[in-house]
């Protein structure tokens, strides 16, 4: 084959790879794939990245209020994740397993949804759904779940702490509990009148 005509063959083959290249949205791809892992992430700053990438590459993007609405949301978290009095580590947020229930309330925790984080520290407590017993990451979720603003898994803590025979931390989270509207039982006397 003469150079000419391989050089003319090449030059056309491009020309047409190009406008193919040009035909297909050149974004949709990249944007559906950034989407996707925005809306699979569970550890907060994970989805802020993401969602900031997605912003800053598709500001007008169909998912530009979603991703600015999810950074938001886990912004806020990683306040609190960031806090010394909350022991929750990155290592908490990894999926375990298929388990579909836990995934999904792992998600909604890295979103700031106190109800799934008690729901995953009382899994950790009992050793289910796909995850160990952990203790510690017990204590983690609920302390995460109070700073959340959660009154319930703030009393949760003082028992847990008072049962541990740590008064100090047992009366700081009764009194975040009192603080957030817990009314606590009335202690049953055991007298009988």
């Amino acid at each position: 084959m003469p150079k000419a005509l391989f050089a003319t063959a090449a030059l056309g083959l491009s020309l047409m790879l190009g406008a193919a290249q040009a035909a297909a949205p050149v974004g949709a791809e990249s944007e559906s794939a950034l989407q996707q892992e925005l809306q699979q992430a569970v550890w907060p700053a994970d989805i802020v990245r993401l969602a900031d990438q997605y912003l800053s590459r598709f500001p007008a993007g169909p998912s530009a209020g979603s991703a600015s609405s999810l950074r938001e949301r886990a912004g806020m978290t990683m306040v609190v994740l960031k806090r010394s009095d909350v022991r929750l580590y990155r290592s908490a947020f990894q999926p375990a397993g298929d388990a579909g229930a836990v995934q999904e309330d792992l998600r909604r925790a890295a979103l700031g949804d106190s109800a799934a984080a008690v729901r995953l520290a009382h899994l950790q407590q009992r050793g289910e759904g796909g995850l160990p017993q952990d203790m510690n990451r017990y204590v983690g979720w609920l302390q995460y779940a109070a700073m959340l603003g959660d009154d319930r898994a703030s009393y949760e803590l003082a028992l847990h702490f008072r049962r541990e025979a740590q008064p100090v931390l047992a009366a700081k989270y009764e009194a975040r509990a009192l603080e957030l509207g817990f009314k606590p039982p009335r202690d049953l006397d055991h007298v009988r009148k």
